[in-house]
C-alpha cells in the first residue's frame, strides 16, 4: 500500500494541493490542502464533441495601422514612453508598430482601438480569403521547385 506523502500513513491516498504543490494525502490529511478531482479507473467517458461553428467572419487588422497608431498617438500630445506605460506594454513594441515592422495582435489591436479612439480591426469576407488562398497555391505551383523537379525517377526492367 503506498504512503501519505504527509503523515506517512498507509492506505488509499487521493491526490492533493498542499502550498502550491501536489502531493498524495491520506483522508485525514486532506484538510491541510485542496482535494484535486481525481478520475475513477472505471470511468471512460469522454466529454461530449464540440459542436461545429458555421463560418464566422474573420477580422483583419487593417493596412494603415502604423499611420493611424501614429498620428493618434501624436494628437492625443503623448511620448512613445507615455504611451507605452499607459498600455503597460514595451516602448520598443509601440516603435515597431508605428514603423509597421510588427504588427500587433487582435486583442491588443482592439485595445488600441479603445485607447486612440481610431477604427484599426475590420472583418474580413470568407470569400476574399478563399481568393487569396487559390491564388497563392496557383502562384506558388508555378514559381517554385518541388523535391520532383531534382529527381529523376529511374525504370525498373
Amino acid at each position: 500500500m503506498p504512503n501519505c506523502e504527509m503523515c506517512g500513513r498507509e492506505g488509499d491516498l487521493v491526490p492533493a494541493e498542499v502550498e502550491g504543490v501536489e502531493l498524495k494525502l491520506c483522508p485525514k490529511c486532506t484538510k491541510y490542502g485542496k482535494v484535486k478531482s481525481r478520475k475513477l479507473p472505471f470511468s471512460n467517458y469522454s466529454s461530449p464533441p464540440k459542436p461545429i461553428l458555421k463560418e464566422s467572419p474573420e477580422f483583419k487588422i487593417i493596412a494603415n495601422f502604423s499611420e493611424l497608431i501614429r498620428s493618434a498617438r501624436e494628437k492625443s500630445k503623448l511620448s512613445q514612453e507615455d504611451f507605452a506605460r499607459f498600455l503597460n506594454e514595451r516602448e520598443s513594441i509601440i516603435a515597431k508598430w508605428e514603423s509597421g515592422s510588427l504588427s500587433p495582435g487582435l486583442d491588443i489591436a482592439r485595445k488600441l482601438e479603445r485607447a486612440l479612439g481610431v477604427k484599426l480591426v475590420e472583418k474580413e469576407d470568407p470569400s476574399v480569403m478563399e481568393k487569396l488562398a487559390q491564388e497563392k497555391k496557383e502562384k506558388r505551383n508555378a514559381d517554385e521547385f518541388t523535391l520532383g523537379d531534382f529527381i529523376k525517377v529511374r525504370k525498373r526492367k
